[in-house]
């Protein structure tokens, strides 16, 4: 698997099964964008730690990525292409 983009890190082995079950790579997220990334509320993992999801773009198609900060780094917990459900979601809040 590439190294994580600058700024960011990741689990190898959690990278490599999200490849599997998602088909995407966490090196993606060198390309998503953050400038039309909207935020969502909520999550459904029960942790301390404080996780952010972002419904954006990764090459034109929307992706969710979740992640914690860590340290003053990124650190990815998911990344995986949006359902339709969200994908509606962004379009609709992004007036697309």
């Amino acid at each position: 698997m590439p190294n994580p983009p600058p700024g960011f890190e990741w689990d190898e082995a959690k990278a490599q099964w999200n490849l599997r079950v998602h088909g995407i790579s966490f090196a993606a997220i060198d390309d998503f964008n953050f400038a039309t990334a909207l935020e969502i509320e909520g999550s459904d993992h029960e942790t301390e730690e404080i996780r952010t999801t972002l419904l954006g773009e990764i090459k034109r198609q929307t992706c969710v990525f979740v992640f914690t900060r860590r340290r003053g780094r990124i650190r990815v917990i998911s990344l995986r292409h949006a359902t339709a459900e969200e994908r509606r979601l962004y379009i609709e809040a992004k007036g697309y």
